[in-house]
């Protein structure tokens, strides 16, 4: 297996867990578009430094440690921000449904 395809398993993992956190809690979370926006931007500014997290971990303890311990839980926060906007912006399509 290349680097390239286990990463892209690493992603639909993360993108599984968390529109099923999205899914099956529909409270937790932001609820409005502003806060959905919100979130979404500290989410990308919270991986900025997992480069330098996975380069230091992959080093001390190991390659599938830092995919494990950094890379998905840091891909499972972008995917379930990104899953947080996608159900604000439907519930202003349709107001009458929650």
């Amino acid at each position: 297996m290349s680097s390239s395809s286990g990463f892209l398993l690493f992603a639909c993992g993360a993108a599984v867990l968390a529109f099923w956190v999205v899914a099956r809690f529909p409270t937790v979370g932001p609820q409005t578009l502003p806060s959905a926006l919100a979130w979404v931007i500290a989410a990308f500014l919270l991986q900025l430094p997992v480069p330098l997290l996975v380069g230091s971990t992959a080093r001390s303890a190991g390659a599938s440690t830092a995919l494990l311990l950094v890379v998905l839980p840091s891909l499972a926060i972008l995917f379930w921000t990104a899953g947080c906007l996608v159900r604000s912006v439907v519930s202003l399509i349709t107001p009458h449904r929650r």
